[in-house]
Order: structure tokens, then sequence, then C-alpha cells
């Protein structure tokens, strides 16, 4: 069985990240944990930390779980293979993640791009990006907002072949894909025009990987890799785009708030970030 762990601040981006998910594993066994992170107005003066039995914390507890409720009875989501846990904290929603990561065995995490109170004028807000960067127990699907999931016909999966992936960091990428009638884009971004004998072996490396799947190779030089993926991405109409992160990578070079800033780079196709383990 499947455990999905799914962030809500009960914004329209989070219910659809929450549909998203539940229609991606429509066909398998899951239990779905729905995790709101609430905060508590108390007085200052009595110097108290919010906790069960302290009238403020309660109130805004029983709210949390009543929203949540509400979401899971939702028509959409109905369906024999699904379960839902709601889950209401006070904490950082980014130690809350981590801690139920390790404590319910998470198999994955979706959330939505952006939250309510997100300020950020690009596609993923401060909190969606703190999670894909620091959570690497797990894989993380990020949702964009008003983003329907119509199954996974074409996935992009840009890479630079600097370096060698290993078995268990493309396995859950494999895992995650098998079920899905797809065709994996493999897009390389590279300044020279040749491989380099190590990039060769690397390539090679990650077909012997993808073993069983239906997949393809594409080349972009002298292109910023943010920029190469969005104009690959528009050509074919990518339903996913598939990273592993490593420090200094593509990924982190696609994520930067500057690069985002100078191209107005928005997030519109479902991103899964996967990390070097």
């Amino acid at each position: 069985m499947k455990r999905i762990l799914v962030p809500t601040d009960f914004s329209q981006n989070a219910w659809n990240a929450l549909q998203y998910a539940t229609q991606v594993f429509e066909h398998e066994e899951c239990t779905f944990f729905i995790l709101n992170v609430f905060s508590v107005s108390y007085a200052s003066a009595n110097l108290m930390v919010p906790e069960p039995g302290i009238t403020a914390y309660d109130i805004s507890y029983e709210k949390s779980q009543i929203e949540i409720q509400t979401l899971v009875n939702r028509p959409e989501l109905r369906n024999p293979r699904h379960t839902f846990e709601g889950i209401s904290k006070i904490n950082f929603l980014y130690e809350e993640i981590h801690h139920l990561t390790e404590e319910k065995g998470i198999d994955m995490i979706v959330m939505g791009t952006r939250g309510i109170k997100s300020s950020s004028k690009f596609g993923i807000g401060s909190n969606t990006y703190t999670i894909m960067e620091k959570i690497t127990d797990c894989p993380i699907l990020a949702v964009p907002e008003n983003c329907e999931f119509h199954g996974f016909k074409e996935i992009l999966f840009p890479t630079s072949f600097d370096i060698a992936y290993k078995s268990n960091e493309i396995s859950p990428f494999i895992s995650f894909i098998k079920d899905f009638t797809s065709t994996v884009r493999i897009l390389n971004i590279r300044e020279e025009d040749n491989l380099t004998l190590q990039q060769e072996d690397h390539r090679k490396k990650l077909e012997e990987d993808l073993t069983g799947l239906e997949y393809t190779f594409h080349t972009l030089t002298g292109i910023d890799p943010a920029m190469g993926i969005k104009c690959f991405s528009q050509s074919r109409n990518i339903d996913l785009i598939a990273l592993i992160s490593r420090k200094h990578n593509i990924f982190y070079k696609l994520m930067n708030r500057n690069i985002l800033k100078d191209i107005n780079y928005e997030i519109t196709i479902p991103l899964l970030v996967m990390h070097h383990q």
C-alpha cells in the first residue's frame, strides 16, 4: 500500500494537488495523510506555549480537523482503494513533514507549488521550494495550480550526464511511471557539441537502468537549463518533469531564483524531484 503525504493550507492550489494525487494513484491502494500545520493566536503576556488543553489551541485544532474532514469528504475523492488520515499540528511545515516522512514511512509527498500566503510571482513558493530542496527521504511531486491529470504520456528527464546516477536514485522514478504508458524524453543540456567519454559512459548506464521503458534522447547546447527545459516542454506537450537533485546540478540551476526572474519562468507542469541517495 502506498503512503502519500499531502500538506494543505486549504487553498485552491492545495486542493488541486490533493485531487491530482488521488487521480495519479487512482488504481492503487493508498493511505493519504492530509497534513495541516496551523497557528494559534494567544496572549504573549502569559508566555505559554500553545498545547492541548489551552483554549486557543483546542479551538484552532478543532477547526483544522473539521476543515480536513470537509476536504476528504468531497465527492471528487471517493475511491474504495483510498483511505485518508487527517493530521493537524503546530509546527514549522518543513520540520513536521520531515518528522512524518520518517514516522509514517511516506512513499511520496504531493503538494501545490504555492500556498495561500505565497508572495511569489513565479511558479514555486518558498515553502514548496524548501521541501523540494531539503526533504531527501522520498520523492516530492509539486503540482501547479489548475493543473489537471491526463496521464503521463510524455515525461521530460533533463540531465547533463556529468555524474552517473546510481540504481537506487533512478529506481523511484522507474517505479513511479511503470504503470503509465509513458515515453521518457531524456534531455541533455550541455555547453559543448559532443559528450566526453565519461559522459558517454554515464549515458549508457542510464540506458541500462531504463531497460523496459520507452525513451528517446535529445540534446540542446548553449542554452540556459531553465530556458531549455521550458522550450522543450512546450514543444513536446510534456506532462511531467522529473529531476534527480544533486548539489550544483541542473535542479539547482533550474530552481535558482535569479534565473526564474530573468526569464520569467513559470512552472506550469508538475515537477517530480528525487534526491541523491
